[in-house]
């Protein structure tokens, strides 16, 4: 294992192009839309912070599970998998490489009730099931187990920006625990895509940051005045950004495909008839699984027989 981001697996190996990212699911384009697609890997993603709520783990667990659910699925189709059994067994890795350890059989009995209560009963409350899925897991996953977080570097971003800010006490202290709220659900929230499997995590900071100062903290604009009033030259919340050392056009791109989730994940969220929306509607969200995997081995019969067809032919010539 590494002890730095640089020398690790992750920077090495696991830093994806947008468009092999895209590839990947390239299988599943054929059963469902764009959209359909999206909110199937943000519902898994969800799933997986709530049975990380459930079993009362921290943050980085979650986290840790998550990248292990999308580097499985940037070499495997939702189609000829199943997805369920894939985020439980991730949640059940990442709790023991992040030193967090839950027993099998505790895992297995909060998943198979939850999945209950959702409405899903194909999930075997079956220790073997879990255990042999690991093993493929790992395969998957090259053994490269070791994930860095954006969490540590964004907490130390936090503090030398409203350090970096003239204010009294009170004010200083509300600042900074608005502003960790806020950055923090962000990059909470670019994990239900797949910037980090694109992006190193400082990116992902930074880019966090600069969201939460901009876009969600009503005081954006009095954190910029007061950083522009420190120098007579008048410095701005970019040139704090550009001391970090960190290309601000990658940031920039971060920043836009985290906007351009956002106007997406609305769409997933908007239900003009009424109802539950995609991400809410479990039951619907089954359904659309089993169809996929249905439509899978419908294909997989078909090339068969093709493949049957063609060789019976062959032979005859």
């Amino acid at each position: 294992m590494a002890a730095n981001y640089w020398e690790s697996s992750q920077c090495k190996r696991w830093l994806l192009r947008h468009a092999d990212v895209e590839a990947a699911r390239e299988e599943d384009r054929r059963y469902v839309d764009p959209l359909e697609l999206e909110g199937i890997t943000v519902w898994c993603i969800n799933i997986i912070s709530m049975l990380g709520q459930r079993l009362q783990t921290r943050q980085r667990v979650i986290a840790t599970g998550t990248v292990y659910f999308q580097r499985f699925y940037s070499k495997n189709s939702y189609a000829s998998t199943d997805p369920i059994l894939v985020l439980v067994t991730c949640m059940y890795l990442a709790s023991k490489v992040e030193e967090a350890p839950v027993r099998i059989r505790v895992l297995c009995a909060e998943a198979s009730r939850m999945m209950q209560e959702l409405g899903y009963h194909e999930l075997p409350n079956h220790i073997p099931t879990i255990a042999e899925m690991e093993f493929y897991l790992l395969e998957e996953l090259d053994f490269d187990l070791l994930v860095f977080h954006p969490y540590d570097t964004l907490m130390t971003l936090c503090d030398a920006c409203v350090g970096y800010v003239k204010m009294d006490t009170n004010h200083r202290d509300e600042m900074q625990a608005a502003l960790r709220q806020a950055s923090w659900s962000i990059v909470n929230d670019m994990y239900r895509s797949s910037l980090p499997l694109e992006q190193p995590p400082y990116v992902l900071a930074v880019a966090a940051l600069y969201l939460a100062l901009v876009v969600v903290l009503p005081m954006a604009q009095e954190v910029q005045a007061l950083v522009r009033d420190m120098a007579p030259g008048g410095v701005t919340l970019l040139d704090f950004l550009a001391g970090m050392n960190v290309s601000l056009p990658i940031v920039a791109d971060t920043v836009q495909d985290m906007l351009s989730r956002y106007d997406l994940w609305r769409q997933l969220t908007h239900t003009p008839h009424g109802g539950l929306d995609m991400l809410h509607d479990h039951a619907a969200m089954f359904q659309r699984l089993y169809h996929m995997r249905k439509a899978y081995c419908q294909t997989l019969v078909t090339r068969s027989e093709i493949e049957d067809t063609t060789d019976r032919d062959l032979r005859t010539y």
